[in-house]
């Protein structure tokens, strides 16, 4: 049986046709692949790594697997009083209520305050993550603390948000962490995480004390 010159120019076009769908196809595959190379700079740690695990199945050795065992810690028993434990964009994030860790105004920390966190700490520590120690404040003026205290009018939450965040650093550099690893934000009452428009009485002191936090910062 012999071919026609048609086939052979039709086999022609349809190698040709299959070569070109094939470097197409390779095309958009190398678009994707440098698209997400530039959009992984600017997806922040937590997120990426969700993503990870759900592409993998596998959540060991990232935060998401830490985010799980700080969790089982403070919600077990005798569990962490003060502190919850929540897989954000960021990073994990440990906050700390600050009436259990500071007197009101007060940038020093109460007695034993913070070394039901060990169990927490001990899990943190050998990790490859840094730790951003946040200061945050209500949005009542600090002055109002001080009427009494001529010295310490100039004062504001800015600054003990700082204090306070510094604070639980030097409690980190002193339980063990490498001070490389750390970063103090003071943050005053710009991040709240309730509203408080609206609310008044109860419902706004509740608000404030929700609001008022130092948080740690994994990522």
């Amino acid at each position: 049986m012999k071919i026609s010159e048609l086939d052979i120019q039709q086999s022609d076009i349809d190698d040709s046709t299959s070569f070109y769908i094939s470097f197409s196809d390779l095309m958009i595959m190398l678009g994707v692949f440098f698209v997400m190379l530039i959009s992984i700079s600017e997806v922040e740690v937590g997120s990426f790594e969700k993503v990870k695990v759900g592409f993998s199945g596998n959540a060991g050795g990232t935060l998401v697997e830490l985010s799980a065992t700080l969790k089982s810690i403070v919600e077990g028993s005798p569990g962490v009083p003060g502190v919850t434990v929540d897989m954000a964009s960021d990073g994990v994030r440990l906050n700390l209520d600050t009436a259990t860790v500071f007197a009101t105004a007060s940038a020093k920390l109460k007695p034993d305050a913070l070394a039901p966190l060990q169990p927490l700490l001990e899990v943190i520590m050998p990790s490859k993550y840094t730790i951003d120690v946040e200061g945050h404040t209500d949005d009542v003026p600090l002055y109002r603390y001080f009427k009494l205290n001529k010295e310490r009018q100039l004062e504001t939450n800015w600054s003990l948000s700082g204090r306070r965040a510094s604070s639980v650093i030097h409690f980190l550099i002193d339980f063990g962490f490498d001070q490389q690893r750390l970063r103090l934000v003071g943050y005053a009452s710009t991040k709240p995480i309730a509203a408080i428009a609206g609310k008044t009485d109860k419902a706004l002191a509740l608000a404030r004390a929700e609001n008022r936090r130092v948080s740690l910062l994994i990522k």
